[in-house]
């Protein structure tokens, strides 16, 4: 049974349209202007966390440990579509992103 209430596609639209703004963000942020996986894994941890802590139906510390096993199943359920998205596609949705907005860049 699906519980959610936002459907795959909307969000991968949604990344499509924020990750560029975010990697750019970060990187601006960066002493050298280099970003790593894991400054990105930390921005989206930062924020799956905030939603977690701020989630009126996890009050107590063993509820929010189970808010965080749900959120690694998420990303788990999301690295393996992504894989065979890959798989098919012969590129990342990620590299796929940013492509886009290279050469997007260079039309302008």
């Amino acid at each position: 049974m699906n519980i959610m209430k936002v459907d795959d596609q909307a969000k991968i639209d949604l990344f499509q349209e924020i990750m560029p703004i975010v990697m750019q963000y970060l990187a601006a942020n960066s002493p050298d202007e280099a970003l790593i996986a894991d400054d990105i894994i930390d921005f989206f941890a930062l924020s799956i966390a905030s939603v977690i802590q701020n989630d009126t139906n996890l009050t107590t510390p063993q509820l929010q440990r189970r808010g965080v096993e749900a959120a690694g199943k998420h990303i788990a359920h999301w690295v393996r579509l992504l894989k065979l998205d890959h798989e098919q596609r012969g590129a990342s949705l990620l590299a796929m992103t940013m492509g886009a907005v290279a050469s997007d860049d260079t039309e302008h």
